[in-house]
């Protein structure tokens, strides 16, 4: 059924009947955590196992996904937020293109998330819990408690301590989904190396 389900574009089935599976006592890897490829793929902004990583937890790549706030798609945009990106990039906004198209979307908010790794020089930590809980919140947390980046805070003590437990563990569901995406995609040593520099606050954009 998992591998159906890939098969006619639907990851998200996929991954929940691979969930299902793990709790039986059999893992499905690559159906859990699916490589679907979109149109911005040729030359994301950034790299693809952390655009994979966001998707499966704001989605589960499910690309019609509407959430309670108005979130929209396999990124789940807000229609500003994704507005305001479109604008930058010169590409024409359509509401409606949100959920029906999948690379549209993908564009987009992996664009919005590439520009809040650079608002967070490079903190990949900080920026996927802005892109959760918007970055007037991870700067007010670092004016609190201290900059991970710098030897102020440790980065795990630092994302231990976020208030709001949605959060706190996207960002560390969202960093273990980066570690296996990168494990499939680049080997093993890349991805274990990658997530101790992640950890610690700061990793390439790119590589």
């Amino acid at each position: 059924l998992a591998n159906l389900a890939t098969g006619i574009g639907r990851p998200d089935y996929a991954i929940a009947i691979a969930k299902r599976a793990a709790q039986r006592g059999t893992e499905l890897p690559e159906l859990n955590w699916p490589t679907p490829a979109y149109g911005h793929a040729d030359n994301p902004p950034i790299e693809q196992p952390l655009i994979y990583a966001i998707t499966r937890q704001e989605s589960a790549f499910a690309a019609d996904a509407v959430s309670h706030v108005g979130a929209r798609g396999l990124m789940q945009l807000m229609p500003g937020t994704a507005k305001v990106v479109s604008r930058r990039l010169n590409v024409n906004y359509e509401k409606r293109l949100l959920t029906d198209d999948p690379g549209y979307n993908t564009l987009l908010g992996s664009s919005y998330l590439a520009g809040l790794i650079s608002d967070f020089d490079g903190s990949y930590v900080l920026a996927i819990a802005a892109y959760n809980a918007g970055p007037a919140n991870v700067r007010r947390w670092i004016k609190d408690w201290g900059d991970p980046r710098t030897s102020e805070i440790d980065m795990v003590d630092w994302i231990e301590l976020i208030p709001y437990s949605e959060t706190r563990n996207y960002v560390q569901r969202v960093l273990e989904n980066l570690q296996v995406y990168r494990e499939r995609l680049k080997g093993r040593q890349a991805g274990l190396l990658q997530i101790g520099s992640a950890t610690r606050g700061i990793v390439p954009l790119a590589d």
